[in-house]
């Protein structure tokens, strides 16, 4: 399976990157045609949560649904990727 290089939320066409330090970016710029998704590499929870988190983001799911933490000081959406997690959903990455 080759690596995600783009992927289109709601018409919406993202460059993906992943990149080594950053929780995550979903990019709006001014030019409608060059959206970018910026997600952590590896295959641990953090980057599941990543790209769950920010697969979330480019959909359009509403900011409280995606920013709000948890009793734990963590984001909501740590839940949905500990449950994926648990579930055996890994992130891969192809080189």
């Amino acid at each position: 399976m080759k690596p995600v290089r783009t992927h289109t939320f709601n018409g919406r066409k993202y460059k993906i990157e992943s990149v080594e330090r950053i929780n995550g970016v979903t990019d709006l710029p001014g030019d409608p045609k060059n959206f970018e998704m910026l997600v952590l590499e590896g295959n641990d929870l953090r980057a599941l949560h990543s790209a769950i988190h920010e697969g979330l983001e480019g959909i359009g799911c509403c900011d409280k649904c995606i920013h709000e933490y948890n009793d734990k000081g963590l984001p909501k959406t740590w839940d949905v990727a500990k449950f994926l997690w648990r579930l055996g959903y890994r992130k891969s990455n192809y080189a």
